[in-house]
């Protein structure tokens, strides 16, 4: 059990951390950030691969930790980042556009999946 909390506390903080170092990272590249009221559009777009991208990485790493585990671990990544991903959602809904909020609710759970399988795949004997 404690494997599978340490596999999900590290993978969601691994997501959390690559999310927020990129935002930085594009806030910095683009002109006036800081002084709109809404990004761009292709911030959101850029924005929403990253997010899928670092989900996915979440889902390796989680799966990584929690070797044996894996599948369990990754449910509970998967479970605790969508109820933390629906109330920010929620509590966001004026300020995000609809369709960006809803796609990384929709684009996480088939990401962490992805990332669990890849390392659950080269973890086999060939």
């Amino acid at each position: 059990m404690g494997r599978i909390v340490v596999a999900v506390a590290a993978g969601y903080a691994a997501i959390g951390v690559l999310v927020v170092i990129t935002d930085q990272v594009f806030a910095a590249f683009i002109p006036g950030f800081k002084q709109m009221n809404l990004p761009p559009l292709y911030y959101f777009s850029a924005s929403l691969v990253t997010d899928s991208f670092y989900s996915a990485m979440g889902g390796f790493l989680c799966a990584l930790i929690a070797r044996a585990q894996s599948r369990k671990a990754t449910l509970a990544l998967i479970v605790f980042g969508e109820i933390v991903g629906i109330v920010s959602q929620i509590a966001f809904w004026h300020i995000v556009p609809h369709w960006f909020g809803i796609a990384l609710v929709v684009l996480y759970p088939p990401a962490v999946w992805t990332g669990s399988r890849l390392r659950s795949g080269m973890a086999r004997p060939a």
